[in-house]
């Protein structure tokens, strides 16, 4: 295989790409920003897209109502009283953690790419992707760590 280096930008922020031997993901979310690479040998061809919802959405839905609820119990309370500003603290306290279940409730789309004993190497999201870019970058992967595993054996 030449030397040749193919670029997927499969989101605004994260890019993949395809060198030799190996695999380099580059982004940023916010102010951290990250560059990674993996031997093309270590990983597998197979990608994996999956559906659902971060873990913990359920429990931090629960816990938000549960923090709003006690906030109207403090507030109704005669702890209102001898602590004014509690029952606003744990309202506010209550939204955040609730917000943070009700942003994560719609269902998202993600692929995977693991390493060759079945362990997940890296992930993206397919909410900011571009579909035939997304596409593109995985048949080129598969194609290139198949040609990979083939010429020169999975252990070396």
């Amino acid at each position: 295989m030449s030397r040749e280096e193919r670029v997927y930008n499969v989101g605004p922020k994260l890019r993949f790409t395809l060198i030799e031997d190996h695999l380099i993901e580059e982004g940023s979310r916010g102010v951290r920003h990250w560059r990674q690479a993996w031997p093309l040998q270590q990983l597998s061809p197979e990608v994996e897209s999956q559906t659902g919802r971060p873990h913990g959405t359920k429990e931090r839905l629960i816990g938000g109502v549960a923090i709003l609820a006690l906030a109207v119990i403090v507030y109704f309370s005669h702890f209102n009283t001898n602590a004014p500003l509690l029952a606003p603290l744990l309202s506010v306290v209550g939204l955040i953690v609730m917000g943070g279940g009700l942003k994560d409730l719609r269902v998202k789309t993600w692929t995977t790419i693991r390493k060759w004993d079945g362990t997940a190497a890296t992930y993206f999201s397919h909410r900011d992707c571009n579909p035939g870019e997304r596409a593109a970058f995985e048949e080129a992967f598969a194609e290139t760590v198949r040609h990979i595993r083939r010429t020169r054996g999975a252990d070396q």
